[in-house]
């Protein structure tokens, strides 16, 4: 069986900051998150609104996202988010599959 963990964070871009808040987001991912143990892949979306951006990423286990924010860079990097965004709202999503197989 696997386990696949997609981890959904909208954050509200302070005025005038989308473009900033979704490069250094995007930064964060190519620098930061898909080096991560447990990553398995991260994408950043703009929103139309010119306020909101998303980031969302896949994991293989919640214990690995647990990880990663206990990693020492987790803290700086999110400072440099909280000085961008006005706010976030998350949401998680737990997918688990497994190979059938025919029993006698």
């Amino acid at each position: 069986m696997s386990t696949t963990v997609t981890l959904i964070n909208v954050f509200t871009a302070k005025p005038g900051k989308q473009q900033e808040l979704a490069k250094t987001l995007a930064e964060g991912t190519r620098n930061f998150f898909s080096k991560q143990p447990g990553s398995l892949s991260s994408s950043v979306v703009v929103g139309g609104d010119g306020s909101k951006v998303a980031n969302i990423s896949q994991w293989r286990s919640a214990e690995d996202i647990a990880a990663f924010r206990s990693d020492p860079r987790f803290g700086e990097y999110m400072k440099s988010i909280v000085e961008l965004a006005a706010g976030e709202s998350m949401m998680g999503h737990t997918t688990y599959s497994h190979t059938g197989g025919v029993e006698n």
